[in-house]
């Protein structure tokens, strides 16, 4: 018992004792003279990832090869401490110059080589691989004081050859990776070749991490986009003190004028060169408060290195104290769900534990006694939140949705998922969850202005703002139309222009009353057994998600609530469309259908802006690192 309190105490002390010399040092720093302080603070600097479209429309709108020739010259303008770094991609991304500064010469010549590489002889345009490349370049090499950007410079879209993995990455590139994005503070700056490319696509990835996003049919045109992005980079330096006048700085550096290197040297914009030091009278006699600045040096490193001996000590015998407590971990309980047996093989199972077995054995929580079922068939398992299928090596397969199973490789499970142990069907279902299927995730659409690249907000009070309204759903549409002949039919069928018209007038109802009182606002339209529910969010998309957690414990709840609603039950319908409304930063609309009646193949479509992490995760709707949907 003595002990402990010995020990207590001396941790108490230490950390009294700690605290009291970080005040000292904070005092000592306080107190320490301005400007020596100004000098040590290092400005920011800049750190750019180009990503080079190779494909072979490239070669149509730039036959001469000017791009990789403006941008070593744009290279060769960048401040000293710049660092520089280039992605090629076609069908796969390469990585052909590491993040690296380029101030030497050899260095400059290695970028070179890398440029002699774009031949534009590409098959496919997967700009997903690409932008995914050149971010995980920054964030593994990159300095965290940096001013990051990709330039991402192509003329298509995204085009791998196969339409659903190209739907697939369009969602990666717009959601998961403009995320990390924003997260690392790395800027898009995206830049357009052709009416053909993705401007929607392009225009996304600059709006969503603070970039920007410019059109030039022209090749050569380039070197004036790459000037604004360079403005755009640059650390605002603040203003200098009024001194003498600095001397001019030089107009080149000398290693850009070394032969055998491209080079178009132009001064660094006087906005953004590091001020002169302020002139001092009397440069040449010794500072008068020398001696007390190298006192304040003297006692601040002893201050620091006491501090780091003390705190050392501390989280050793803190280390020692967590040892001897004893380790406590909760039980993970799963969400409610079930097996509904589809075949009366072997009865509905409720699943209550972490894991359970299904096989012919009957000491298997689930046993099936035919013959063609293993003893110890399959399992499933709840971690991660998640629940995991995973066939045990059975004689005759498991099938997840008539897909057979690898053995032992578990696969994740979402409500409404059909499983074969063998021959016999069992449907898995978690009460609280809507029973998605093939599910679309489509991101909103916001409306687009005038000019080129601009989005606009509505005035509701404008005689033509209901036309707006229809304008933007039919963009959104747009992107359904794209994905096939299942979703263009669906459209067709049910999105006809009168059909917009009133979705529009309701829409311009509800967004006026959401103006006023900053509240959700729902109202109903039903035709041909489609129940239609038009509503206005009173936050911005950015902050949907985290609104619905909020309000309705998440959106797939929002969406469960409506559909158990007496309302939606006396339609007798057999869809629920969701069109929702926003307008901030843009006029946006977003759409999600859910069946609620069996189809043999039904369009389903989840507004993936407004699904949290954890409804990502439940409804194994989130991203694998290659872009695709798990």
């Amino acid at each position: 018992m003595t002990a402990t309190f010995f020990k207590r105490g001396l941790s108490a002390s230490i950390l009294r004792g700690t605290l009291v010399l970080l005040l000292a040092a904070a005092c000592f720093n306080m107190a320490w003279p301005a400007n020596v302080q100004a000098q040590q603070t290092p400005s920011g600097t800049i750190e750019i990832m180009f990503v080079i479209d190779n494909s072979g429309s490239m070669r149509k709108n730039d036959p001469e090869f000017i791009t990789p020739k403006v941008v070593d010259t744009f290279v060769h303008r960048l401040p000293l401490e710049a660092r520089v770094g280039m992605v090629v991609f076609d069908q796969t991304a390469r990585l052909v110059n590491p993040l690296t500064s380029v101030i030497s010469k050899e260095a400059q010549e290695a970028f070179v080589v890398g440029l002699s590489k774009i031949d534009y002889k590409g098959r496919y345009t997967n700009s997903a691989v690409g932008i995914e490349r050149a971010l995980y370049e920054l964030k593994a090499n990159g300095r965290k004081d940096a001013q990051k950007g990709i330039v991402f410079l192509t003329d298509g879209i995204v085009d791998t050859g196969n339409l659903k993995k190209d739907q697939e990455l369009n969602q990666w590139l717009k959601q998961d990776l403009t995320a990390e994005c924003r997260a690392l503070g790395v800027r898009i700056f995206g830049i357009a070749f052709s009416e053909a490319a993705d401007f929607v696509l392009i225009q996304a990835l600059a709006s969503r991490t603070d970039g920007e996003y410019y059109r030039t049919y022209e090749a050569s045109k380039i070197s004036e986009v790459l000037d604004d992005i360079l403005n755009h980079l640059s650390p605002k330096l603040p203003e200098p003190l009024p001194t003498a006048p600095p001397e001019p700085m030089p107009t080149a550096r000398p290693e850009a004028a070394a032969p055998g290197v491209i080079a178009a040297p132009q001064p660094f914009p006087a906005s953004q060169q590091r001020p002169p030091a302020p002139a001092v009278e009397n440069a040449g006699a010794p500072p008068k408060e020398s001696g007390l600045q190298l006192i304040f040096v003297v006692l601040a490193i002893v201050v620091t290195i006491l501090s780091g001996v003390l705190v050392f000590i501390y989280l050793k015998q803190l280390k020692i104290m967590k040892k001897s407590l004893p380790r406590v971990t909760l039980p993970l309980v799963p969400p409610d769900a079930y097996l509904e047996d589809l075949s009366q093989a072997g009865g509905q199972l409720d699943i209550k534990k972490e894991r359970v077995t299904v096989g012919r054995d009957l000491r298997n929580d689930l046993a099936i006694e035919k013959p063609t079922v293993s003893s110890f068939h399959a399992t499933i398992e709840y971690r991660n939140m998640v629940f995991f299928l995973e066939d045990q090596r059975s004689t005759n397969g498991t099938k997840l949705n008539d897909k057979k199973l690898e053995p032992n490789m578990p696969i994740r499970l979402k409500s409404g998922d059909r499983i074969h142990f063998a021959t016999y069907q069992y449907r898995f279902v978690i009460p609280n969850q809507i029973p998605f299927g093939e599910t679309a995730m489509v991101s909103m659409t916001a409306l687009e202005g005038q000019e080129s690249g601009s989005t606009v907000v509505i005035d509701l009070n404008d005689a033509e703002s209901s036309q707006g309204l229809v304008n933007c759903m039919q963009s959104h549409l747009l992107q359904l139309h794209a994905m096939g002949p299942k979703y263009r039919e669906f459209i067709n069928q049910h999105f006809a222009y009168d059909t917009l018209e009133l979705i529009a007038a309701k829409a311009h109802e509800n967004l006026t009353k959401t103006q006023s009182d900053g509240q959700l606002h729902c109202e109903s339209i039903i035709e041909s057994k489609v129940f239609y529910l038009v509503c206005s969010l009173p936050v911005s998309i950015k902050s949907a998600a985290d609104w619905y957690g909020t309000h309705h414990n998440g959106f797939t709840q929002f969406l469960m609530k409506w559909i158990k609603s007496d309302t939606y039950q006396s339609s007798q319908c057999g869809r629920l469309c969701v069109v929702t409304f926003g307008q901030d930063p843009a006029t946006w609309v977003s759409l999600t259908i859910v069946p609620t009646r069996e189809e043999e193949d039904p369009v389903e479509i989840m507004s993936v802006d407004f699904l949290n992490e954890a409804e990502k995760a439940m409804l194994a709707l989130d991203f694998d690192h290659h872009g695709r949907v798990a």
